[in-house]
Parts: C-alpha cells; structure tokens; sequence
C-alpha cells in the first residue's frame, strides 16, 4: 500500500517527534511472533523466548497480530514527546467499544476465539489487553528499557538538530529508504498491497515522528488518525542496543589506543556521555578525555539537544573505523 501524507502550511511547521512505550512493547511481541523478520533483535530474541512461560495469557495479543492490519489502539499515537507507560495504556483501556467492533469485523474470515471474547466482551478484553502488556515490558522490555530509551532519545537529538539546521526535507529524506517525500507530501511505501494507495491528511494537527527499535526494518503510519498523523521508523544505530562492549579492531587499536577506538566503534549510533560510559566499564570522566582527543581529530562531533549532550562519529570517524 502507498500512503501520502499531506504536508502543507501550518501542518509542516507542526513536525515533532515522540516515543511510544506502547508500540515498542506491542512490537517486541510482533518480533517474538515473526523473529525471521527481525533479525537484528537476534541477542534479544534469544534471551527474551525462554521468559515466555512467564506470561500466561498473550493468546489475545496474539490473535490481534495475526493481520497485516494492526487495530489502532494497540499502537496509540503519543500526546508527549515521551508519554509513560501507564498513560498510554489507560488510553487504550478506554477505548470505545464500538471502535472495538469496527476493527472486528475488518478481519477476513471467521474469528478466532480470544477475539470472539474480544467482541462480546470488549470491556474485560481491552482490560486482560492491558494486563498482558504491562506484564510483557515489566517481563521482556524492563531490564532492557533504559538503553533503548537513550537510543531512541539520541536519534531524536540528532534529526531535530538536522530539522533546525537543513530544514523538514533533510529530515524526511534520511528517514528510511520506504519514505520519499514530493511536492508537499510524505510518501510511505508500506505493507504488501502496493496498488493500493492511501491520503493522509494532517492538516490542522501535524505529523509525529516517532524513531523505534521494535519497527526494523519496517515503517508504520496510521491511515485514519483522529488527530496528528504519525510515521514510525527504525531508529539509527538499532544492532548497538543489543551489543556488549565491542571488540575494536585491532590495528585502529594500535593507532589510536583500545579505549578510542572501542569509543569510536560505539559511536557509529548517537550516544551520551554516560551511556558510553556504561557500556564501557569506566568513568564518565575518561570518557570525556577521550573524546575530546576524538574530537579533536574530527574523529567525532558532540552537540546539545536541550540539557543532553549527544556524540556521533563523524564521516572521517567512519573511515577509520571501516578502512
């Protein structure tokens, strides 16, 4: 399916991003369901499969993603930059019933049990809905939750960056290689329908980016937004979250010293100083000595997004890296 997305006057100055708890945890779900789909999660995919047993009742969860079309309340659109958890799920839990019933009868074919449940009783569905996903980020998304926040945060940091400096075109162009953007309008080339086209019109409200890691390789847009549209895309840099301290390569080691050039090796995705230091095993301190020789070799670019201060290696950084 081809979905654009109008994007003129004031709905263009309205561009903001956001984060979804919901939608990552709904979307760990999806990759546990197709992990031959996803295979950048694989560390996690691994670690996450034996921690199944401990959640009882995802046969509902499941049954809702068993159709290229997702129902929309399992993936509300953020009204924060980053809403909590418990925010988006009393949204969810709010949902009307007959919405409910609308994107029943949507699916082809007879319904299987859990939505037939869903259907006569939507009240204690979306309420066993919401159980199963806060078990399933307290569970699976938790231990891991704090690293893919940094990361999102740090991909938001640097399209903003580009948004203030180049302009909405330099931001839209470098999305995803599913996402043009022409004549005032966002063309997503989404789904396995592609003679089917979809317009979306944002006017009056604007449009959410929202960067993911659960979304690789894929991009996501809601076709019938109330309000803000949304265009979900993986965010840079997604194979790091699951990586443990890296291996440098041996002869940068040897140029520049182990520590740099492991630095240098994490920060192919954006990256904080204490991130980094995390991930490193030393001082946040160190870290920053290191980087200002880094930087000083145009090896790495630092900016500031707000009190955040967000490192990135830079293009001279990549060839060093990759030579």
């Amino acid at each position: 399916m081809v979905v654009r997305i109008r994007l003129t006057g004031t709905a263009l100055a309205r561009v903001r991003f956001a984060i979804s708890p919901v939608f990552e945890t709904v979307l760990a779900v999806e990759a546990l369901r197709r992990p031959g789909a996803h295979a950048v999660h694989q560390p996690w995919l691994s670690w996450a499969k034996p921690r199944l047993s401990q959640l009882p009742d995802l046969g509902l969860l499941l049954a809702l993603l068993d159709d290229e079309a997702k129902p929309s309340y399992l993936m509300p659109i953020p009204d924060d930059r980053m809403p909590d958890l418990d925010t988006e799920l009393r949204r969810m839990r709010s949902t009307p019933s007959a919405q409910v019933h609308r994107d029943l009868q949507r699916r082809p074919g007879t319904l299987p049990k859990p939505l037939r449940e869903l259907r006569d009783e939507p009240r204690a569905g979306l309420a066993r809905l919401v159980a199963t996903i806060r078990a399933v980020h307290d569970v699976l998304l938790a231990p891991s939750w704090p690293r893919i926040v940094r990361l999102l945060e740090a991909d938001i940091a640097v399209r903003a960056s580009a948004l203030a400096a180049q302009g909405s075109e330099a931001v839209f162009a470098g999305l995803h290689r599913d996402v043009d953007w022409a004549d005032g309008e966002l063309i997503l080339q989404a789904g396995r329908r592609p003679d089917r086209l979809t317009v979306v019109d944002v006017a009056g409200h604007g449009l959410i980016l929202s960067p993911s890691v659960f979304a690789w390789p894929y991009t996501w847009t809601e076709t019938r937004p109330a309000r803000a549209g949304i265009v979900r895309y993986p965010a840079r840099g997604i194979a790091t979250v699951w990586e443990s301290r890296p291996a440098a390569p041996d002869a940068v080691a040897a140029l520049i010293g182990r520590t740099r050039a492991e630095l240098l090796e994490l920060l192919g995705a954006p990256g904080t100083t204490g991130d980094l230091a995390g991930r490193l095993g030393i001082t946040a301190g160190a870290v920053s000595q290191h980087l200002n020789v880094l930087r000083a070799a145009g090896l790495v670019v630092t900016r500031r997004d707000g009190r955040a201060v967000i490192h990135l290696r830079t293009m001279r950084g990549d060839a060093l890296v990759h030579q």
